[in-house]
Parts: C-alpha cells; sequence; structure tokens
C-alpha cells in the first residue's frame, strides 16, 4: 500500500507539471519537486523492506543435524544460554555442545543450562529392540543395558566438563538428563527458546549385534537426519511452530525422571 502511494503521488505530480488543468485543479507551484521527493522516498522505502527482509530469519530452512554446532556457537556468545533437547540417546546434542564449549574463549563465561529428555532404556520396547525368528520386533534388554549406558556416559562427561570449564573459569554448564517411557522417533532441540531444530529419526537400520551372530538388531539412525530449523522471528507459523515444541518439552520434562540407577 505505501509504494502504491507513494507510486501514485509520483505519477500524479508529474501529470500536474505538465497538463495545465490538472496543475490548476490541484492549485500546485512545486509538483515537480513533489514528484521527485515522492521517487525518492519510494527509493528509499524499497531498500528499507529488502534490508528488513535480508535481516529477517527465514520462516523455515533446512540444516544438518551435524551442523547444529555453529547455532550453539552463536548460543554461547552471549551471558545465557538454555539448550533443550529430546532425542534418542542425546549423542548429537552432547557430542557437539561438549566442543563447542571446550573452545570458548577464556572471556565468554556464559551460564549454560542443558537439559536432555532420553527414552527410560531400563523398560522394554520393541524398536530400538531385535528381531524374533518370525521376523518381528521385540524387545532386547541387552542392546538396551547398551543404550542407557552411553546415556549415563554422556551424562557424567557433561558433569566432568561442567566442573572442568568452572575450574577454569571459562563458563558455568548446568546439564541434566531425564528419562521417560516414549518412542524415540522424536528428536528436537531448542535454542533460548527462539530456534527449533525440528525432525524425527527416520532410518531404522536392521545389522547383526555382533560379527557372526545371529541375532538382529534393530536400531535407529539420525546423525545424518535433516532437521527443520525455524526462528521465532521467521513469522506467524515459525512462532507457533517454536512454542509448541516449548511446551510439549516442558511438559514432557515435568514429568519425566531422572536419569540415575532406580530410574525405573
Amino acid at each position: 500500500m505505501t509504494r502504491v502511494l507513494l507510486l501514485s503521488i509520483f505519477g500524479l505530480g508529474l501529470v500536474a507539471q505538465f497538463v495545465q488543468p490538472v496543475g490548476d485543479a490541484l492549485e500546485g507551484k512545486a509538483f515537480l519537486g513533489g514528484a521527485v521527493l515522492s521517487l525518492v522516498g519510494y527509493v528509499l522505502y524499497s531498500e528499507v523492506q529488502k534490508l528488513n527482509a535480508a535481516m529477517r530469519p527465514a520462516a523455515r530452512e533446512t540444516v544438518l543435524t551435524r551442523d547444529l554446532r555453529q547455532y550453539f556457537d552463536d548460543a554461547l556468545r552471549l551471558r545465557e544460554a538454555r539448550i533443550d533437547a529430546i532425542g534418542f540417546t542425546g549423542e548429537t546434542v552432547v557430542y557437539q555442545i561438549s566442543r563447542a564449549l571446550e573452545d570458548l574463549r577464556d572471556n565468554a563465561r556464559p551460564r549454560v543450562e542443558l537439559r536432555i529428555l532420553v527414552p527410560d532404556f531400563t523398560k522394554p520396547i520393541e524398536i530400538p529392540g531385535m528381531l524374533d525368528a518370525e521376523g518381528k520386533a521385540q524387545d532386547d534388554e541387552g542392546f538396551r543395558d547398551e543404550l542407557f549406558a552411553k546415556i549415563r556416559e554422556y551424562e557424567r562427561n557433561m558433569t566432568a566438563l561442567a566442573r572442568r570449564l568452572q575450574l577454569d573459569h571459562k563458563a558455568e554448564l548446568v546439564p541434566m538428563f531425564r528419562v521417560l517411557h516414549i518412542s524415540p522417533f522424536l528428536k528436537f532441540c531448542l535454542i533460548n527458546d527462539e530456534q527449533l531444530f525440528d525432525g524425527i529419526y527416520d532410518k531404522v537400520e536392521k545389522r547383526p549385534a555382533d560379527v557372526g551372530s545371529d541375532r538382529q538388531i534393530l536400531d535407529l539412525m539420525g546423525y545424518h537426519t535433516a532437521l527443520t530449523r525455524w526462528h521465532i522471528d521467521g513469522g506467524p507459523a515459525a512462532r507457533e511452530k517454536c512454542t509448541q515444541r516449548k511446551e510439549l518439552f516442558e511438559t514432557l520434562w515435568g514429568v519425566a525422571r531422572p536419569l540415575t540407577p532406580s530410574a525405573s
């Protein structure tokens, strides 16, 4: 509407300059100058609009899971950062945020709150699991034990990293892990409630449990998964998506249990 109005003023000014009846009707004395000013205003308005569009985050875009590191780096430049994630074991987030924290400059010193929600592998589940004699999914307690041990290791590593960062005066890290008996297919990460990286584990791999073993494992793969990135400044749809995932995470986090040996 603004562009149309400015162009209309410009056009009317030119007509009034060269068509006497129009000029007389408008009783103007400086139509050409006004028209030129209107054109200048139009050009400036267009450039400002282009600049705003360039600075505004895209409503949605696709990024790879392994590329989360750059967004973690950006978040750690702030005085405070919060990262909330739901995943299979939390490996991707732990791996990339750990390296981002270890590479911090000595004068950064952000406070980072990390919350990771994972499935409760102390309870039976069919995927991840194994194939029975008929090729159907069934629970695999041994595989669950391996996955649970991995998550416990990630928790210990993050706790140890938090101590090192504090001793080195580089950052204050508060890592928290919780478990809930939920499907592990859901995968998303929220950074400061502003950016959402949303996806699923879109591949179930069948593979032998060990070399030469007849036992077939059903494992979820997600490190190379493409995620949809949403930013709250990307428009109403993006804000709604971020809000929905935040509410979902807070609900699940609130009913989940701490990751401890007695989590079951």
